[in-house]
């Protein structure tokens, strides 16, 4: 890896305010940092110049978000920016730094105007970065940068998801770039083939119209020379009136003129108004500023001022609450102490009573005791041998167990591996044969190069030709140009010039009115030495406000100051008085703590020999154990009954429900059927009311012939057969029916109908959909007809209805079917009703006996569950008091324990309290610091007033200069205004009168007419002809180029593939040979492996005679355990034989003692209280002062933030008014510029109206040359109408032949020469389209290789270390979801060590995440990155797996030469880093960045010196 990322600077980007530089050096570098100090705003700051578009995942809602939003004690930045330097970058940079070995890619957003990307300071897009790092196997999205979340998003992705793994292992991500921009092209090549295939059809059309309209041109000009006679009579009557016009367009001017002068005098008085009032506003918004900046910091100090007050009355209040506690202390204290000793006195009494009649336990009592103890000791020295041996099994047989698991794991990593070095090796074999030759791919490159060459000079030669077309385009255009000068030159007349005269005449007289106003302008003007010195004044004073104010700020930041003293003296004051009150209260608190603790000892004592004696016997407890076992039983034997009888109750309420249900949709089903057929026959009924049989209810038809015999019957479906009816069928007497068309089939065969029926029926055929009826027509005799199932009729004497016209007959003879299966099916549900409605009454029958059972086995449930309770109730009350006495033996004798454990340690947190309260300094210090502090607050006041008063008389000083200054630059302006006004008059004016006079001069001189008409036809002729023999050359060369360049392409595209395949298998090569070197090493470990575990299988055997001697020591303390109990047993008897007076004894002793401690601590704590009342006294006088302090302090700042309340109202009026005075001068000064444009436009239209005439005339005398003669008639319009309408009768005879293409020829040889240079462009276009095409094949293809070959690499890199971070297993990768690889998804099967194969969703937590870094390394492997950033990602992994992740990352710096960037929290991992960046948040909202290199402090540790490790901020 040559390219090397080198340091990382932050500026504004987040939380870093100030400038950070991250140094990214060769190996491991950790980040650490607590929480939220903003570790991961350095992660994020690279990814973001590495070409990051997406605000929300870098944990933002906009790009705005990103800059540094400011705390509270710093302003938000506007600007953020993040620098990262590149080493090694030559022959990798983007075009224009592909030679530079170093680069600095830098990205800066502004806030509110995006971000922008520099490469050493020159501005770059953001494609360019991005394929760039793209690259370098880096990004902002690569598999490199590993951050928080990544791990779970590479989890829970999808298989195609997954796939931009592979690709970014494969360096495909640009290849995806580069097809998307071919595609593009490609798609817009195609576009502008269609379009020119358009444009040359529209070419085509167009050169047959062009032939048509020479022919109307011809004509064209002969009816156009009939009309010249009349338009040069016509002419020179329009010649007389234009110079009329101009005559009378210049007096209109020379009047607008004079208005223009007194509209631009009012103009400027308006201006020099509005100057005036606008020159004043911005001292008074000054003003108006600096009242508001006072006014916030007077708000502010008023706010701090009312918080301590607060705390000041909080104080007051929490002293007083003190007082008032103590008090009542005090007095509980007392009370407690009058009761302790009147109890005192009864109990001393009590024990004189019982100390007479105490006498000694009997000797068996000790021997009772003897024997105990010696079978205690026999049973503890059974148990510790047999728990040592215990413990020797248990190791033997885990040893044992963990070698049989270690020779099967060693086996598996012995096949794993064998396997695995079999296949890398016939694929380096594959792929050394597969490498092509030097000496092909040299012969490859020269054919690409020579072809490359032609195609250069090919081009050139077209590039020559093009420019020679271009050249004699150009000089045809020339001669085109002069040829129609030539035609229309023209001269001017005398009285032209006279008019000329007379305009300048008009001008020099402006010209010098001009002059004088401006002389008198310049007049009024200031000097410069005179403004200057108005404003050094002014500066003057602005620099005395200046002073003032910052002393101002001094005195306010020294007052601020002196308010943070005494706050912090008040406060120390505070903590040293809170100190001392709670050393005393701890001194009180040991104290009482060791009264309590020495009484809790001597009543425990008394309570342990009171316990001996109440022991109760284990017989009685194991007789009503063995009555309630009896209870349970009988329960138990009921309860099955019940929970049989209840698991068989929902069967049969089930089959109840089932049979009601079904016999419930049954009579639904069977009333739907009914009123079905009701309403079918209601329907039948209402259609054909008059027949009483029609022979509709006496056919039957399949459905699909029903509109077939519906289209033959028609009305004679409702006709009956019986003979008293209206109309209906009758029978006739059988004959022999003609034959129907051959292909037909008759309609009796397929309907089962009446015999009256039959011949209709017989003489009716049946034609298939595909036989067409048409042609059968002629062969039908009368009465026979055909039908089709759709329902068409064709009879015999040529009558045909289409199927929409036998609707209703269709329609009744499907109600009939209908019917009929309606009927059939109420036949059949009316036979299953009888099944259906006894299956109901058994299922219920079966129900009701169940629910009987469960209720009588309920109840007798119910009883044995009261005599059991009983049993329970007898027993527990058996047990509990069986236990209470053996429990209360137990945890008494722990209780005493500890109560002497307790009263040790109170005797030492005394001694403790006691040190603690004498070594507390004297509380009088912070007090005179808290005076000191005070005093120095109220100079501090003072100072603040006197600054203040200072800046208010400097600022009254500024305002006078300004005043004065403004006055004079007022005038100076106005002159100013008057000068710059006219100064672009005077020069417009002369500018004007040199026009007129160059005009006059042109005028003069054109007196001669053109002379090279004839020239310039002959040379227009010469350019078009040289221009079609340069055309003609330039498609032959083009043509030649685009062959050569095919060639060219051909030929480079075969030499790049060649060295691409060469350079893939040279890379695959290269990445195997390790990998098989590898393996080797790893097949020879594992079967190094499985030796040694054989080795230690043997050595785990279990001895036989081990469990033997395991049965005999369980036996004899068996043994044991019944000898201890019995005599335990016979030793409470002996102890019940004086329980009575014992128990007296006991609780008198310790009544005695409670008392005498109850005593002695209500004293204590009485004195105590007494004590600690005069300090709360004390402190509620000295706190008790400090609110009215404090108010008056607020009243100060109050009466201060009113004035400057009133201060600002003042200025912000006066500011107010005059903003709406310059809105009122603004007003009139567009109202004179109104009128001043309104005068300029009068101006500009009378000029505009001279011109126009003026225009006029030139127009006239440029396109004819004056009139030799004056015009025949007079100058009036009556006149001009009757020439024009003369001109309008000749010319309509010529507009009748329609537009006319004069240039018709012209434009046929121009549209000849477009098409055949669309022609060119086509093929072009058609050779770029295939050009295109096999790229996008190309990159398809590589793509492909690229990443098959990437994921052979990738799925053996996943597969071993799985197997390392794992400690066995096995997983794999497979493409799944497409045969294309480019489409596929990718699946991660993975078999952790004691489990099946499964997906990665199957996993569990701790395994997902270990399978997904392996699968992360696997790609990293195969294409490394020089940068590698891991955000937290072993946030989820235990100690174990840390140290596996953690070496690996070692192995992977030495292998690939990464360098990693580690943010972690684990100590583990810290432990591996090669240097540590600390990322901390000592002020609030703002990180910063310090750096420890642990190889320098490493090697300072041994250093005699001990100095500290090498930190960097």
């Amino acid at each position: 890896m040559t390219v090397r990322f080198a340091r990382l600077r932050i500026a504004g980007f987040k939380s870093f305010a100030d400038p950070v530089t991250v140094e990214i050096l060769p190996g491991l570098t950790g980040i650490v940092g607590p929480n939220g100090c903003g570790k991961s705003n350095v992660v994020e700051a690279l990814r973001w110049v590495m070409g990051e578009s997406s605000a929300r995942s870098l944990r933002g809602g906009e790009m705005d978000d990103l800059i540094f939003a400011g705390t509270a004690t710093r302003p938000a930045r506007t600007l953020a920016e993040v620098t990262l330097t590149l080493e090694g970058t030559k022959g990798f940079g983007p075009q224009g730094f592909a030679e530079l070995d170093e680069l600095q890619i830098s990205r800066r957003a502004e806030r509110g105007a995006g971000s922008d990307y520099r490469i050493n300071g020159r501005s770059i897009r953001a494609r360019d970065v991005q394929t760039l790092f793209a690259d370098l196997a880096s990004g902002a999205r690569s598999s490199a940068m590993v951050s928080q979340g990544r791990v779970a998003m590479l989890v829970g992705a999808r298989p195609e998801e997954r796939r931009g793994i592979l690709e970014e292992a494969a360096g495909i991500t640009g290849l995806h770039a580069r097809r998307h921009e071919a595609e593009l092209k490609l798609r817009a090549t195609e576009s502008n083939l269609t379009r020119a295939e358009d444009r040359r059809k529209q070419l085509s059309e167009r050169l047959g119209e062009l032939a048509d309209q020479s022919r109307e041109a011809e004509q064209y000009r002969a009816l156009s020379a009939a009309l010249r006679e009349a338009e040069t009579e016509l002419l020179a009557l329009l010649h007389a009136r234009a110079r009329q016009a101009v005559q009378r367009a210049a007096d209109t001017v020379a009047q607008a003129r004079l208005a223009l002068s007194s509209r631009e005098e009012a103009a400027e008085t308006a201006v020099m108004a509005e100057f005036e009032r606008r020159r004043r506003l911005p001292a008074l918004r000054e003003q108006a500023d600096t009242a508001r900046t006072a006014l916030e910091r007077c708000r502010v100090l008023a706010e701090g001022t009312a918080r301590e007050e607060e705390r000041a009355v909080t104080l007051a209040r929490e002293a007083s609450e003190r007082l008032a506690q103590h008090e009542a202390d005090l007095q509980a204290a007392t009370n407690r102490l009058t009761d302790a000793r009147s109890a005192l006195e009864r109990t001393q009494a009590e024990q004189a009573e019982i100390e007479a009649a105490t006498a000694t336990l009997p000797t068996r009592q000790e021997e009772a005791a003897a024997r105990q103890e010696a079978l205690r000791l026999e049973l503890d020295s059974v148990e510790r041998d047999l728990a040592a041996l215990t413990e020797t099994l248990n190791t033997a047989r885990a040893h044992h167990t963990r070698a049989v698991e270690e020779l099967e794991n060693a086996r598996a990593r012995h096949s794993l591996s064998t396997q695995a070095l079999s296949a890398i090796e016939v694929e380096v074999a594959e792929l050394e044969a597969a490498l092509p030759s030097d000496d092909a791919l040299q012969a490859i490159a020269e054919t690409a190069e020579s072809t490359a060459r032609a195609a250069q000079q090919a081009r050139a030669a077209a590039d020559e030709s093009e420019r020679l077309r271009a050249q004699r385009a150009m000089e045809v255009s020339v001669a085109r140009s002069q040829a129609e000068a030539a035609r229309q030159a023209q001269t001017e007349q005398k009285e032209n010039i006279a008019q000329a005269r007379q305009r300048l005449d008009s001008l020099a007289k402006a010209m010098q009115q001009a002059e004088t106003r401006r002389a008198e302008a310049m007049a009024a003007l200031l000097s410069p030495e005179t403004l200057a010195h108005l404003r050094a004044t002014e500066n003057s004073a602005a620099q005395a406000a200046q002073h003032a104010l910052a002393a101002l700020e001094t005195a306010e930041q020294a007052r601020l100051q002196a308010d943070t003293v005494l706050n912090e003296s008040s406060r120390a004051a505070h903590e040293a008085e809170a100190r001392h009150r709670n050393a005393a209260e701890t001194l009180r608190t040991a104290e009482a703590a060791l009264s309590r603790a020495r009484q809790e000892e001597q009543v425990l004592a008394q309570e342990l020999e009171k316990a001996h004696a109440e022991a109760m016997p284990d017989s009685v407890l194991e007789e009503a154990r063995q009555a309630r076992m009896v209870q349970e039983n009988s329960l138990h034997q009921i309860s099955q009954l019940l929970e049989q009888a209840e698991q068989a109750l929902p069967a049969r309420r089930e089959a109840l429900t089932a049979s009601t249900a079904r016999r419930t949709t049954l009579q639904t089903e069977l009333t739907r059927l009914h009123a079905q057929a009701e309403g079918l026959d209601h329907a039948l009924d209402e259609e054909e009311p008059q027949a009483g049989n029609p022979v509709s209810a006496q056919l039957s038809v399949d459905e699909q012939y029903e509109a077939a015999l519906a289209a033959v019957l028609a009305d004679g479906l409702d006709a009956s057969t019986t003979e008293t009816a209206v109309r209906g069928w009758r029978l006739l007497a059988a004959e022999a029916p003609p034959p129907l068309p051959p292909g037909t089939t008759p309609l009796k065969a397929l309907v089962s109908a009446p015999p009256e029926l039959e011949r209709i029926l017989t003489f009716t055929g049946l034609v298939s959909d595909t036989v067409d009826a048409i042609t059968l027509l002629p062969h039908l005799t009368p009465g026979q007809c055909l039908v089709s199932r759709a329902g068409d009729l064709w009879r015999w004497d040529g009558f045909y209805a289409r199927a929409t016209a036998t609707g209703g007959a269709a329609r009744r003879l499907a109600q009939r079917r209908i019917l009929r299966e309606t009927r059939a099916r109420i036949a059949a549900l009316q036979a299953d009703e009888p099944a259906l409605e006894q299956a109901v009454q058994q299922a219920a029958q079966a129900v009701q006996e169940t629910e009987s059972a469960i209720a009588r086995l309920r109840g007798e449930r119910a009883t044995v569950e009261r005599a059991l309770q009983q049993a329970r109730t007898q027993e527990s009350e058996t047990g509990r008091r069986h236990a209470a006495s053996r429990a209360r033996l137990d945890t008494i004798q722990p209780q005493q324990e500890r109560a002497t454990a307790a009263r040790l340690e109170a005797e030492a947190a005394h001694a403790r309290a006691q040190e603690t309260h004498a070594a507390l300094p004297p509380v009088q210090a912070p007090r005179d610091a808290l005076q000191t502090a005070q005093q120095a607050h109220a100079s501090a006041q003072a100072a603040e007033q006197e600054a203040r008063t200072q800046l208010r008389q400097a600022q009254a000083r500024l305002q006078t200069t300004r005043d004065e200054r403004a006055s004079s630059e007022q005038t100076h302006a106005a002159a100013q205004a008057r000068l710059d006004t006219l100064t672009p008059e005077c020069a417009r004016l002369r500018e004007a009168h040199a026009s007129e006079q160059t005009a006059f001069d042109v005028l003069a001189q054109r007196l001669a007419t053109i002379e090279a008409d004839q020239q310039a036809a002959q040379a227009l002729e010469a350019a078009t002809q040289a221009l079609h023999e340069a055309e003609q050359t330039a498609r032959q060369t083009l043509e030649q180029a685009r062959l050569a360049r095919q060639a060219a392409d051909s030929a480079a595209s075969e030499n790049q593939h060649s060295r691409e395949r060469a350079a893939d298998l040279r890379g695959r090569l290269a990445g195997l040979t390790p990998r098989m070197a590898e393996l080797r090493q790893s097949h020879a470990d594992a079967t190094e492996q499985v030796a040694r575990a054989e080795k230690a299988l043997q050595a785990a055997a279990i001895p036989a005679e081990t469990e033997q001697t395991l049965d005999q020591l369980r036996a004899r303390r068996q043994d044991c355990q019944t000898q201890l109990d019995a005599t335990r047993e016979e030793r409470a008897a002996l102890l019940a034989e004086n329980t009575a007076l014992a128990t007296r004894r006991a609780a008198t002793q310790a009544a005695l003692a409670d008392w005498t401690a109850r005593a002695e601590t209500a004293s204590r704590e009485e004195e105590s209280i007494r004590l600690r009342m005069q300090e709360v006294r004390s402190e509620h006088e000295r706190v008790s002062s400090l609110p009215d302090a404090a108010r008056q302090q607020k009243q100060q700042t109050q009466q201060n933030l009113t004035e400057a309340e009133a201060a600002h109202a003042a200025a912000d009026k006066a500011r107010t008014a005059a903003e709406d005075a310059l809105t009122q001068a603004g007003e009139q000064r567009q109202k004179a510029e109104g009128e001043l444009s309104t005068a300029r436009e009068a101006l500009l239209k009378a000029e505009g109206r001279s011109e126009q005439a003026r225009a006029i005339l030139d127009q006239l005398l440029a396109e004819s040359p004056p009139p030799a003669r004056p015009p025949s008639s007079d100058l009036t319009e009556a006149a001009e109408g009757s020439l024009r309408r003369k001109i309008t009768r000749l010319t309509h005879e010529r507009d009748a032949m329609g537009p006319v293409n004069l240039r018709a020829e012209l434009e046929a040889r121009e549209a000849t020469t477009q098409a055949e240079t669309l022609a060119t462009e086509m093929a072009d276009l058609e050779a770029a389209i295939s050009r295109l095409r096999s790229s996008i094949g190309s990159l398809n293809q590589e793509g492909r290789e690229r990443l098959m070959a990437v994921f052979a690499q990738v799925d053996q890199h996943f597969q071993s270390l799985f197997t390392r971070m794992f400690g066995g297993g096995r997983a794999h990768l497979g493409l799944v979801g497409s045969d294309d690889p480019l489409e596929a998804g990718l699946e991660i099967y993975a078999q952790p060590p004691g489990k099946k194969l499964a997906t990665l969703s199957l996993l569990s937590g701790g395994e997902q995440a270990l399978t997904a870094l392996s699968l992360i390394f696997s790609v990293f492997r195969c294409n490394p990155a020089p940068v590698c950033v891991l955000d937290e990602v072993d946030a989820p992994l235990d100690d174990a797996n840390v140290g596996r992740f953690s070496t690996l990352l070692t192995d992977m710096v030495s292998e690939a030469g990464t360098r990693f960037l580690v943010v972690t929290h684990h100590q583990l991992t810290m432990a591996y880093m090669d240097q540590l960046f600390g990322v901390t948040m000592q002020e609030r909202g703002v990180s910063r960045v310090l750096s420890v290199d642990l190889a320098k402090a490493a090697s300072m540790v041994g250093q005699n010196d001990k100095e500290a490790p090498h930190v960097a901020s």
